[in-house]
């Protein structure tokens, strides 16, 4: 073999290594979650203004999730190739003004937080994120299906959680893919970011959501203890009230998401 044949096909296989890495921090390994069963957090209300007695178990199809939320460096790579998302350019009826807050410039992601989780984000851009890679963004049984594990290691996801909730804010969040994954291989579902959902609007509002004739503001307010499975899971209450109190322009600091897939 010639000297420049050598070179030349060492210069193609680098590029094409080069260019598969590059493809695979654009587009993660998604974990693969089986379909299975697991008891919702509101029990089934049999109509509206009636009270909610019976837990009816969800089944939840085979989907992919990403392992760990979408990170800064990822979105960037999104910003470069869909500029209306840009900071600039994005449309008010889309983002609220808090919109990639702690971004200096419209392709500057925050010093040092290149593997941190992108915050500030609303819905419609993480849906549009999500799109772009022929993904969407999970529904909130499919989040909370993915944290449960199956039941594994439920008490400590749970105190991981309280000890979340009882810390401030920090200036800066942590990269992704801190600690062991979960049963799933999942990171940081708790503990970092609050993340979106598909149908974030779709709980807070009754004892059971997924029956839509069972609107009823007053029993999650007021009774809200007496439609749910357990009363003493405050880590729940918190995660639905969260996504109750959003609406899809809204971005905060510690809001980011990741994406899904159908399997």
């Amino acid at each position: 073999m010639s000297v420049s044949r050598f070179w030349a096909l060492f210069l193609a296989a680098t590029f094409f290594v080069t260019a598969s890495r590059a493809q695979a921090d654009e587009n993660p390994v998604m974990a693969h979650l089986s379909a299975g069963v697991f008891l919702p957090f509101f029990k089934f209300s049999p109509g509206k203004g009636q009270i909610a007695t019976e837990i009816r178990p969800i089944q939840v199809r085979a989907f992919r999730l990403d392992p760990s939320p979408v990170t800064n460096v990822q979105f960037l790579d999104f910003l470069r190739v869909h500029p209306e998302w840009r900071r600039s350019k994005a449309k008010s009826l889309f983002v609220d003004r808090r919109y990639l807050a702690k971004w200096p410039g419209d392709l500057a992601p925050p010093q040092g937080e290149a593997q941190s989780p992108v915050t500030n984000v609303s819905w419609f851009v993480a849906q549009a994120y999500c799109e772009a890679r022929g993904m969407r963004l999970p529904t909130t049984d499919e989040w909370e299906y993915a944290l449960d594990d199956a039941g594994r290691g439920r008490q400590a996801t749970a105190q991981k959680s309280l000890d979340w909730f009882s810390s401030p804010n920090p200036p800066h969040l942590a990269a992704v893919h801190r600690g062991a994954p979960n049963g799933y291989g999942l990171y940081d579902m708790v503990g970092l970011a609050w993340e979106w959902t598909q149908d974030f609007s779709s709980t807070g509002s009754g004892t059971e959501q997924r029956n839509t004739s069972s609107k009823d503001d007053a029993q999650f307010c007021g009774g809200g203890a007496l439609g749910v499975r357990d009363a003493t899971d405050y880590p729940a209450f918190m995660r639905y009230a969260m996504r109750a109190s959003l609406k899809a322009a809204y971005s905060q600091d510690n809001l980011g998401f990741r994406c899904a897939g159908d399997e």
